[in-house]
């Protein structure tokens, strides 16, 4: 099988070539998707959610739950876990992470960058439902924002990575693969989700159920939760060759 893993590369063009990303470099911008319901808690307090994409000073993705009209909740009870795309590809995901005190918001963000391209931010919250479990929900995801590397932005960096290219298909041991940008639910994402390894080139596909992350138990064990990374292997669209890892912060 032809592996369609890559790592990405840079061609120098002049701004008149690149005119539309030119002008996506020209300064600091921010963007926020729409507002999505977020769900209640078990004491009828509604959430909402939203996600934001940050060009500088530095490149971030952001997710945000919030209550409706303010009100707050206990420690534990609500919780962010921030996903950033570059065309498509995932860039970066954290795991859960949930508020530290009393509050009405909480706001999780990445800190990864792969290189000079197109980015926006599709996260998850969840709140619990103050008896059994935590209720999941994705936000909508932002537009893409332009951000390339101080040290390239006078040579115009064209990047390889373009939605377009990232192939989807099934391969041959019955796995589908392709980009998890506009996947609503972890059940719609493919087999094979479109990723940026962690050496910030190679682009090849994690296993969705790799990806898979759940909400502790409850506040009592998110409370104990602190940072838990983890890597996962990160395929050929083959699903069997391994082409570098992909760790989740």
């Amino acid at each position: 099988m032809k592996h369609l893993a890559r790592k990405m590369s840079t061609a120098v063009a002049t701004v008149a070539a690149l005119g539309l990303i030119g002008a996506g470099t020209a300064q600091a911008d921010s963007l926020t998707g729409w507002v999505g319901p977020a769900g209640s808690n078990g004491s009828g307090v509604l959430f909402l959610n939203t996600s934001t994409i940050i060009n500088a000073p530095d490149l971030k993705a952001e997710s945000k739950i919030y209550s409706a009209f303010g009100q707050t909740v206990p420690s534990a009870e609500i919780g962010v876990r921030a996903r950033l795309f570059s065309s498509g590809a995932l860039c970066e995901a954290t795991t859960y992470r949930y508020n530290t005190g009393p509050a009405a918001q909480f706001t999780h963000k990445t800190t990864n960058t792969c290189g000079a391209g197109w980015y926006n931010s599709h996260g998850y919250t969840a709140i619990w439902d103050g008896t059994s479990a935590y209720k999941e929900a994705l936000t909508l995801p932002t537009n893409p924002l332009w951000w390339e590397p101080a040290a390239a932005r006078s040579a115009s960096p064209a990047p390889e990575l373009t939605p377009e290219s990232i192939p989807t298909g099934t391969n041959s041991a019955g796995e589908t693969y392709g980009s998890g940008a506009s996947a609503a639910t972890d059940a719609d994402l493919p087999d094979l989700v479109a990723a940026i390894g962690d050496d910030g080139t190679t682009v090849g596909f994690v296993r969705s159920a790799d990806l898979a992350e759940t909400p502790a138990v409850n506040p009592a064990e998110a409370s104990k939760q602190s940072s838990t990374e983890r890597t996962i292997p990160l395929f050929d669209e083959d699903g069997q060759t391994q082409v570098g890892t992909f760790t989740l912060t």
